[in-house]
């Protein structure tokens, strides 16, 4: 059932109260004239009502021909549908737009202040709207607008982990699947809201359910019932689903895609094999592919997760990834679709650090050009800090994703505030080779082919994440994902004002609280240096990922009594030689290696001393206070807030800081005792109990 109250985030759409900025806007966008010439400028059309007649007070005239009887109006289409912006525009310059960019600019007419959004695609009037509407709730002047705009990225994916039978979300801290397959094909309002957000923000695709295809979505009695996994999907029957679906997104520019399972030969087609070099399956992949399109002809492909976690794979057959990878390829390629084939493979290493550049860096160059590799932006698993996977940089022939985590699985669920905003930045500016062609992240992004994708979407909860706070990380990836040159104070300063109105103190506090929101849960549940994996996992359905229990992972924290770190070094399992040379040398020294990753790359004495001449252990304790001292301080601030936040924000934000404050407490103990029994050293201030 669709919640009583759903929330608008970061499209509020607040009346201009300044005078002069109101007549101005008044001027430039009272009056409408819009094309109607594809489903997508409907969208356009409803956006407009709504935002202008928020942003104006008042709604907006609609036209299908330009206005004559009004001192200016808003023109939205392309060169080739009007007049006027055939007559504003450099239509040579719009049309070597890249598919969702877009023009807006501020110009006259026949003596008419006319204000044109257009582009040479349908799905960039969405965004170049969407653009406009912001600028207009940032209360940015329109005089003299003129600007061009087209996204960095070609993909710009919202991978959600949803178990479509059961509603369940892995990794899910906001309420149960959007996405009801019982009651499709009727549509539920919140899709489109969902949208409206989604091409806010410029993302294009949208994955509807889980990469685990293999985990059952409703345990049941009945075999057949238990059978229900993600894979069903491709059935026929839940094909016509998914078409209602891509019908509301198609709207907004969004195309859909969806986990597929590895194994589907066998357990849809009723072959004996999935093996990728049989004949038999290529066929019937490329079939199904066929049949896909003929439900939703915009599909945007396949994204696989394989040989990992139980997930079947080519492995099973004595095959690699680039057969795997390759056999879904040739059956999208005739219908314009493409894999995006997961790097997430570990098993056959006791430390799955060294596993994906081992695995697909020497494949380089043999995948099909429509299969992009999904690689997470460390080697490890979405922790609070690690360093940036070296498998970028590192395949040149091959197009790439950067993988995501918008969803908080290991910082702290939703419940604790944790923008990664800012750790993503550190991602995206990351220097692949500083003594090579030295080619940043983000630069290996923005080839055909290659995007991001973001795991984990809303759910049902009113206000779609959970925390008020995480819907800033949905915001800013996406903004991110279309141009990661944006840096961290615009994308924050923009989500802030959209989010929480122009009040300069609710910025400056609000822009404040987030900035330093990832560094104190870095500090309380890690400790800092490079430590990660210290949250409790337990049996397979009661897994968390909440709790402390840094005892559970000895192979991550490395913890004896002479020391602790992990060897990731020459001396060790060598995952710092698969970087380029100066990386590689960067990391194999403890004296020149970065003190935030220092424990993941060596395993030091406890009394190792560090630059600031603290020792390693002490550093560790301080750090772990230090964090709790700042999850008090962001409360504090928070609160400041009284009666300037409504009562509905405010109360929620603040009671979800009180049990953050209460967690990073307890993290904070758990850690340092568990510091303290491994290495026997007192806390040099006496916080954390020692031994009589």
């Amino acid at each position: 059932m669709t919640p009583p109250v759903t929330d608008d985030c970061w499209l509020r759409y607040e009346e201009v109260t300044d005078e002069r900025r109101h007549e101005a806007y008044r001027t430039y966008c009272a009056n409408a004239y819009v094309s109607v010439g594809a489903p997508e400028l409907g969208a356009v059309r409803d956006e407009l009502r709504r935002g202008l007649g928020e942003i104006l007070g008042r709604t907006p005239h609609l036209w299908q021909h330009p206005p004559r009887s009004a001192d200016g109006f808003l023109a939205v289409g392309t060169p080739e549908e009007m007049q006027v912006i055939h007559d504003s525009v450099v239509v040579d310059a719009v049309d070597a737009l890249a598919d969702g960019g877009f023009h807006v600019k501020a110009t006259e007419w026949e003596g008419a202040n006319v204000l044109v959004v257009t582009a040479s695609t349908d799905r960039g009037l969405v965004y170049g709207t969407f653009h406009l509407l912001r600028h207009l709730s940032l209360g940015r002047p329109l005089d003299g607008l003129d600007v061009f705009e087209e996204p960095a990225t070609a993909d710009r994916f919202v991978d959600h982990w949803d178990n479509p039978f059961r509603r369940s979300v892995e990794r899910g801290y906001a309420g149960l699947s959007l996405f009801d397959v019982e009651t499709l094909p009727n549509v539920d309002e919140r899709y489109v809201e969902y949208a409206r957000l989604l091409a806010s923000v410029g993302v294009d695709g949208l994955v509807v359910n889980n990469v685990n295809t293999e985990i059952p979505d409703r345990p049941s009695a009945n075999d057949a019932m238990s059978e229900l996994g993600g894979w069903r999907l491709l059935e026929p029957r839940y094909l016509e689903k998914l078409a209602a679906l891509a019908s509301v997104f198609r709207r907004y520019g969004i195309r859909l895609a969806l986990s597929v399972n590895f194994g589907a030969p066998e357990r849809l087609g009723g072959l004996d094999t999935a093996d990728p070099n049989d004949e038999a399956v290529e066929r019937w992949w490329a079939e199904k592919a066929t049949e896909v399109y003929e439900y939703v002809p915009d599909f945007a492909g396949f994204l696989v997760k394989a040989d990992s976690e139980g997930q079947p794979g080519p492995y099973d057959y004595d095959a690699d990834h680039v057969d795997g990878a390759n056999v879904l390829a040739r059956a999208l390629e005739p219908h314009g679709g493409r894999v995006w084939w997961r790097a997430f493979v570990y098993g056959s290493h006791s430390d799955r650090a060294v596993q994906q550049h081992e695995t697909f860096e020497p494949l380089d160059g043999a995948f099909h050009d429509n299969v992009t590799v999904q690689v997470k932006n460390g080697p490890i698993d979405f922790q609070p800090r690690e360093p940036v996977s070296p498998v970028f940089g590192q395949m040149p022939e091959t197009d790439l994703a950067l993988e995501l985590q918008i969803t908080g699985e290991y910082t702290g669920q939703h419940v604790h505030a944790c923008y990664h905003v800012p750790m993503w930045k550190e991602v995206l500016e990351f220097d692949t080779d500083p003594e090579g062609h030295g080619r940043r992240v983000a630069d290996l992004l923005t080839e055909a082919g290659s995007g991001l994708a973001g795991v984990g979407g809303p759910g049902d909860d009113p206000n779609w994440t959970g925390h008020y706070l995480a819907q800033a990380n949905l915001y800013g990836y996406g903004r991110l994902a279309w141009d990661p040159d944006l840096d961290t104070a615009t994308v924050t300063d923009e989500w802030v004002r959209q989010t929480f109105g122009h009040d300069p103190e609710v910025v400056e506090t609000v822009t404040d609280v987030m900035h330093d929101s990832w560094p104190a849960v870095v500090d309380y549940s890690t400790g800092g240096l490079g430590l990660m994996h210290m949250m409790y996992n337990g049996e397979a359905r009661l897994e968390n990922h909440y709790d402390p229990a840094p005892g559970e992972w000895p192979g991550y924290t490395g913890a004896t009594a002479d020391g602790i770190g992990r060897d990731r070094n020459a001396r060790g399992n060598g995952y710092a030689q698969q970087y380029p040379e100066a990386l590689a040398e960067r990391y194999d020294d403890p004296e020149t290696c970065p003190e935030e990753l220092l424990l993941f790359f060596h395993h030091l004495p406890w009394d190792h001393t560090l630059d600031d001449g603290r020792t390693v252990v002490q550093t560790l304790y301080d750090n772990c206070f230090a964090g709790v001292a700042a999850a008090r301080d962001l409360r504090d601030r928070w609160d400041s807030l009284d009666g300037r936040v409504d009562e509905q924000r405010f109360r929620h934000v603040a009671e979800r800081f009180d049990e953050q404050v209460v967690q990073a407490e307890r993290w904070c103990r758990t850690l340092t005792a568990f510091f303290y029994e491994h290495s026997g050293v007192p806390d040099e201030h006496g916080r954390v109990p020692a031994d009589d």
